[in-house]
């Protein structure tokens, strides 16, 4: 009876490794998964031990020793987690028809108890081999800091018209001190005090340095706001790319090479966990150079807010909350958070187009897109939004609502979705599933957008007038 009540938890356990092949984020699928996948292993090894047991049947013991050998490398297949869980199921269906046809008779002793000894021995095994592999992966691979002085940056937290402040993290245990100093075309310098740059000229473009025990370790550049839209200026906008894949980097890469003003994140900057640890690895590495030479004005998506409401995340890139609004020059970006609801709808009436100096050119981030029927869009037309920038949908789309555009950009390096989990919203004037991000090219008149892959073909195109 053990054992046919361990064959059928094995079914089980295949049906849930299958509905979970079903979840389209592909971290929540894995995190889902893994314990799914160890607790077929444990009974698996379990129905083992048990078939061991004299009298043996081949075909039994086959089935269980290949229910714990095949799913392993069907896993790497494209729809692995559902063909593992198809062999998990044969594989013990098999022995239950055999029982049903031939009962076992079983010898009188005590092989009960062997059983139970010979499986907790072999799970104990196996659970130790996970956790070595566990420790070894989150050592060399999740955690593990990059080479040279600094952990992390020095990376841009601000930018305006006479100021600009980074911010850096150097490797543990090393306290020396970091001297920020920045060189104007002029040839005037300007060092840092506790990473700010003040008294600095307006549409200017700064050279700086870190210099770490008299060595300069870093360097960067970044350019500080004009008054007025008469400086042309880019910025970049992409969500959904907290992974340290190799796409993040190349959407990193091209977009710095763009030479943007900000950087405005929809949200997802960290995916499988936004706790500390884990945000050199999602953020601070694939984007290292971009960070260098504009600051990121972020919203907070369902990964950022999974540890402690968003905290690591916030503080890491010195945000100060879910809502707030940046100015850089003429542009204004309003952040409503994870999505439009009732607060955020206040927040953006009592913020948008509240600027100094003026801000004719307004954009409104937040994490999820907004519906066509959101009672926000009517005050975002009266208030001259030039474009709503989202995220959370793993494809790039464009639509206009109520005459107010929407950028869909959650490209920035987590895995791709597809048509079947994530198809394309209805009234979408583009909509694509791809890499990359949405540049945001701002002149006196109007603006330009492009949603360029990484591979640094453009894909789409719009352009507005600027509102009055």
């Amino acid at each position: 009876m053990a054992l046919l009540g361990l064959r059928l938890l094995l079914i089980v356990d295949a049906l849930a490794l299958a509905a979970a092949s079903t979840i389209s984020d592909p971290i929540f699928r894995d995190v889902a998964a893994f314990p799914i996948i160890l607790l077929g292993i444990l009974l698996a090894i379990a129905c083992l031990s048990g078939d061991l047991v004299p009298p043996r049947r081949r075909v039994d013991v086959v089935c269980s020793a290949l229910t714990l050998i095949v799913p392993i490398p069907s896993l790497l297949l494209p729809e692995g987690q559902r063909v593992a869980a198809v062999a998990i199921i044969v594989l013990q269906v098999v022995p239950l028809v055999r029982r049903a046809r031939v009962p076992r008779q079983e010898l009188p002793g005590s092989a009960g108890t062997r059983r139970v000894i010979a499986a907790l021995v072999i799970a104990t095994g196996i659970l130790l081999v996970f956790a070595v592999a566990l420790i070894w992966y989150g050592a060399t691979y999740l955690v593990q800091p990059p080479k040279g002085v600094f952990r992390r940056g020095p990376y841009m937290t601000a930018v305006g018209m006479t100021s600009a402040a980074l911010a850096w993290q150097l490797q543990p245990g090393d306290r020396r001190a970091v001297l920020i100093g920045a060189l104007g075309p002029d040839g005037a310098e300007h060092a840092a005090v506790n990473g700010l740059l003040a008294g600095l000229r307006p549409a200017t473009r700064y050279a700086w340095t870190a210099n770490v025990g008299g060595r300069s370790e870093a360097a960067g550049a970044f350019t500080t706001a004009a008054p007025t839209a008469a400086v042309p200026f880019t910025l970049v906008s992409f969500g959904d790319y907290g992974s340290g894949s190799e796409h993040e980097y190349a959407v990193g890469r091209l977009a710095a090479a763009l030479d943007p003003r900000l950087v405005l994140s929809s949200g997802d900057n960290a995916y499988l966990l936004a706790a500390p640890p884990f945000l050199d690895r999602a953020i601070f590495q694939p984007m290292r150079t971009l960070l260098g030479e504009a600051p990121m004005v972020a919203a907070l998506g369902e990964h950022d807010i999974a540890w402690r409401d968003g905290a690591a995340v916030m503080s890491a890139l010195h945000l100060p909350g879910h809502h707030y609004a940046v100015q850089y020059g003429p542009a204004q970006v309003v952040v409503l958070g994870l999505q439009v609801d009732a607060y955020a709808r206040s927040y953006a009436a009592r913020t948008i187009g509240r600027c100094h100096p003026a801000c004719p050119v307004r954009f409104v981030l937040v994490h999820r897109p907004v519906s066509s029927r959101d009672p926000i869009i009517p005050l975002l037309r009266r208030r001259g939004v030039a474009a709503i920038l989202a995220g959370h949908l793993h494809r790039y789309e464009r639509r206009e609502l109520g005459g107010v555009l929407e950028f869909t950009v959650g490209t920035g390096g987590e895995g791709a979705s597809s048509a079947g989990f994530t198809p394309a919203s209805p009234g979408a004037k583009a909509s694509m599933i791809a890499y990359g991000f949405l540049a945001i090219d701002v002149a006196t008149t109007q603006i330009d957008y492009r949603f360029i892959n990484d591979q640094g073909r453009i894909l789409d195109s719009a352009t507005e007038a600027v509102h009055p």
